[in-house]
């Protein structure tokens, strides 16, 4: 089989990663593909493709799946959020269970990627094997389950991947990172202090990329698998304020001081003490800020598998500030 008589099914792809991932395969000689979602495409060009379906309806997602009979799946949908009980987030565990389920009447799959998250481990853990769990929130542990759900069913007829993305961001994003390019068109964002911090992330084209390189790596050879998705060069987050300065408005960054922030901080742990729940800032959260997260060695098997990516932390920060620019949000 060759990449032209795939049939991809994708859930969730008028969703963040979603819609990206739409926008690569309309950009590729795929036989056929379809997107499953219960909100309508975020890019009106993807219209045609759309299939209007909660995951959590069984008999009609049955139904799309095996009247489209794909070759490959790439599942997506999922809620994503600060859920308070598991009922919250039934789309990634319910709706994993509804399409493995289908899948098993469906011969024509070859391939299925499973969409997980970093969170099935809280930060800064780094699991010693694929399920070694260490989930911190309701969504960590909906998505742990999801997991399970996947690596239950034997005796399939296809091979699976199970991908985490890290802390993915670009075009069609929404928040935090649409809220970080606002601040610095506005001329608000400080950055703390003159130090460097060292951050995993993701472009979110570069994550397509190796998505539909694991399906092609699927089309010759390939095992059930749990793969981290991200860009594997980390970045300095002050370099990247400063490039998307550049690409917005040619301006610098402003930098405050790190005692002054420490002291604003401590005024908002004060605060939170008395009563205020939503502290802008306090010392935990400063804390949080200024840890570097890297997961460089995770992401060997990915960069073995998609080799160089389409672009670096500079082009995509171009790429991104356009697309704002032509949504009108900065």
């Amino acid at each position: 089989m060759k990449e032209n008589s795939m049939r991809i099914l994708v859930t969730g792809g008028s969703g963040f990663i979603g819609t990206n991932y739409m926008d690569s395969l309309v950009q590729k000689d795929i036989e056929a593909f379809i997107n499953i979602d219960f909100k309508a495409p975020r890019n009106p060009e993807h219209n045609k493709y759309w299939r209007d379906c909660n995951i959590l309806d069984k008999s009609k997602f049955e139904k799309i799946v095996k009247d489209f009979a794909p070759t490959h799946i790439v599942h997506l949908a999922a809620t994503c959020g600060l859920g308070k009980n598991m009922d919250d987030f039934a789309a990634n565990t319910e709706g994993v269970e509804n399409l493995m389920c289908i899948l098993n009447g469906v011969p024509s799959v070859k391939h299925a990627i499973f969409t997980s998250s970093l969170l099935v481990c809280e930060p800064g853990y780094i699991p010693k094997h694929d399920t070694d769990y260490k989930p911190y929130t309701v969504y960590g542990e909906s998505k742990m389950l999801g997991e399970k759900i996947v690596r239950s069913r034997e005796n399939l007829a296809y091979t699976w991947t199970i991908i985490r993305p890290i802390s993915i961001w670009g075009p069609w994003i929404v928040e935090p990172f649409t809220n970080f390019f606002k601040l610095i068109s506005k001329g608000l964002y400080f950055h703390i202090g003159s130090g460097h911090c060292l951050r995993t992330f993701g472009y979110v084209e570069n994550t397509v990329f190796q998505m539909q390189k694991i399906l092609l790596r699927s089309l010759e050879n390939s095992t059930n698998e749990t793969v981290y998705v991200s860009d594997n060069i980390p970045v300095d987050l002050c370099d990247f304020a400063s490039e998307a300065g550049r690409a917005i408005n040619g301006k610098k960054i402003k930098h405050m001081p790190l005692i002054i922030v420490r002291m604003v901080a401590k005024i908002g742990d004060f605060l939170k003490m008395v009563g205020w729940k939503n502290v802008p800032l306090t010392s935990f959260r400063l804390k949080n800020m200024q840890t570097e997260l890297v997961y460089t060695d995770l992401l060997e098997p990915i960069a073995k598998i998609s080799g160089p990516l389409l672009y670096d932390y500079k082009a995509a920060v171009d790429r991104t500030v356009k697309w704002l620019k032509k949504e009108k949000i900065i």
